[in-house]
């Protein structure tokens, strides 16, 4: 931990840089329970739908690709606070879009906005903190931000019970100006602890460049764009699986989803002790080994018999909830090497894991047929690519050797 991070404590700035990663789980899960509805009210079919999913992850991608070089040349605060404009605004345009295509168009605008405020997170971290003690922050926050996908589809299934599906939106709309005011009034800017890196516009794609030559980091950056894929498979096709192929209620939703992230702040609680006796890269080779084996019982228990519920939903648990092991520990690894550009790495980062959470949840849109196979052989195919990152590609930066990136920086 750097002596500059002392000045902010730790707990404060992990609760409030939570909030803000929440708008995107808010973004997300809250709507869960009420894409049939929105089908209906629509006139589509419940894949056109939930293909908004992944036009949401695209948005992202997009926002954190630009808002990171933005946040590493301006600040922290002025990218995130715009890109919190931006989600409130077409949060409230989706109030009254009336196809699925509008619906598509303005998730993706909104995501846009997320993506700016998300990707300042890990950079304020990486601005702040080192090693183990990132790899901690980060498992602080992302602990604290379970709150969010916890409480989120219960949210919108009793929102539904009582209104439309507009009402979800309305909250977002809510939530999104309470951060915004939060966001001005109590983050602080942590590039002032480091310098910064204006000049020409070029000079972003050099950085960019700059982090694609640190093979050994993109081990990390791919493990965990794989880890996270598993789970982004599965969040596509939710719906689908839980309430159109088992018959569960909008109501019930909630709970089965939940379960997974109960499993999520297990893995990360588990996260601390661990790190007292061993390094990042060891607990991330651990967490998507365990996360693989799931996968493939999951596979196995669906396509080679007879799907059954209570099977299910233990595998898919186990399979999502590694993401809490995985997470904190491949993002500390990778922004090990990127002490300069955080922002530039943490928008790399984030761009590639959620392009290729829509990615796969667009190829599941386009090949289903009315079956768990292509859901679970999607979660299978990224959970060997995450194992063959980690032990192919990734490998631990020594702290005595400062890459090259970095001394050219």
């Amino acid at each position: 931990m750097s002596r500059a991070a002392d000045a902010f404590n730790p707990k404060r700035l992990a609760i409030l840089l939570a909030a803000l990663i929440a708008t995107a789980p808010f973004a997300i899960d809250t709507y869960l329970p009420a894409i049939p509805a929105m089908a209906r009210d629509f006139g589509a079919p419940i894949h056109d739908i939930e293909i908004s999913i992944s036009t949401f992850l695209i948005g992202f991608a997009l926002g954190q690709l630009i808002g990171g070089p933005l946040s590493d040349r301006i600040g922290r605060r002025p990218v995130a606070m715009t890109g919190l404009l931006i989600y409130i605004l077409a949060s409230a345009i989706i109030l009254s879009v009336e196809t699925s295509t509008s619906l598509n168009v303005m998730r993706f605008i909104q995501a846009i906005g997320g993506g700016f405020a998300l990707v300042i997170v890990g950079a304020s971290v990486r601005d702040l903190y080192d090693g183990k003690e990132a790899a901690r922050m980060f498992a602080l926050i992302a602990m604290i931000m379970m709150i969010a996908p916890l409480v989120a589809p219960t949210i919108g299934a009793i929102l539904l019970t009582f209104s439309t599906w507009r009402a979800i939106f309305v909250l977002l709309v809510v939530y999104g100006s309470i951060m915004l005011v939060i966001v001005w009034l109590k983050l602080p800017e942590t590039t002032r602890l480091h310098v910064r890196h204006p000049g020409p516009a070029r000079r972003v794609l050099w950085t960019y460049i700059e982090v694609l030559k640190q093979r050994p980091a993109l081990g990390y950056l791919f493990a965990h764009t794989g880890a996270s894929a598993v789970m982004f498979s599965f969040l596509t096709d939710s719906p689908f699986m839980y309430i159109d192929y088992f018959g569960m209620s909008p109501a019930t939703f909630p709970w089965l989803f939940g379960a997974n992230v109960i499993v999520i702040i297990i893995c990360n609680r588990l996260n601390g002790p661990l790190l007292k006796r061993m390094e990042c890269h060891q607990i991330l080779a651990i967490g998507v080994g365990v996360q693989l084996a799931a996968t493939v019982l999951l596979f196995i228990a669906v396509n080679l018999f007879e799907p059954n519920l209570y099977a299910i939903v233990p595998l898919v648990m186990l399979s999502v909830g590694l993401i809490g092991l995985t997470a904190p520990n491949a993002t500390a690894a990778f922004m090990q090497y990127f002490p300069y550009i955080g922002g530039t790495a943490t928008a790399l980062m984030g761009t590639i894991q959620f392009a290729t959470g829509a990615l796969a949840g667009i190829f599941i849109g386009q090949i289903h047929n009315g079956t768990l196979l292509p859901v679970t052989a999607c979660m299978l195919g990224f959970g060997i690519f995450a194992n063959l990152m980690v032990y192919l590609v990734a490998r631990p930066k020594l702290t005595s050797i400062e890459p090259e990136t970095e001394r050219k920086s």
